[in-house]
């Protein structure tokens, strides 16, 4: 598994707001995944989640993750491993009204819960099939 940085072309499928999911551990260290939103930009990836959420539980005491970006032929997938540097409150809702514009053209609707995001620093990554081929969107 390569190394990060990711290719230009890996950069570019990523812009698009894919489907996506990670994966973390639970705390017998069983792998556990669920469908995201993601956001990357320099080798980082922005996740938003629920504060009182198992996801985000599990990344306090185990901050590795596992993020799999699906092309629209989803034989075409990028994987990424890393680790989360920062987590921040996202009291005013911001990142995660960005994250809901970026996939559903909107303002994330139910803000009745307490929401943060979290920064992961990606660290090796592995692409399957062909994603660059879906950069001309």
């Amino acid at each position: 598994m390569p190394e990060a940085p990711l290719p230009a072309e890996l950069e570019r499928f990523l812009e698009k707001p894919r489907q996506a999911v990670v994966a973390t551990t639970t705390a017998d260290g069983a792998p556990v995944s669920t469908p995201t939103w993601y956001e990357y930009g320099d080798g980082r990836l922005v996740l938003s989640m629920d504060a009182g959420g198992h996801r985000l539980q599990n990344l306090r005491r185990d901050p590795r993750l596992t993020l799999t970006v699906l092309g629209d032929d989803w034989y075409n997938q990028v994987s990424m491993l890393g680790r989360v540097l920062e987590e921040y409150p996202d009291s005013d809702w911001a990142v995660t009204d960005r994250l809901s514009q970026r996939y559903l053209g909107e303002p994330y609707g139910s803000k009745d819960f307490d929401c943060v995001y979290v920064v992961a620093e990606v660290e090796r990554w592995h692409a399957f099939g062909d994603p660059a081929s879906e950069n001309d969107y």
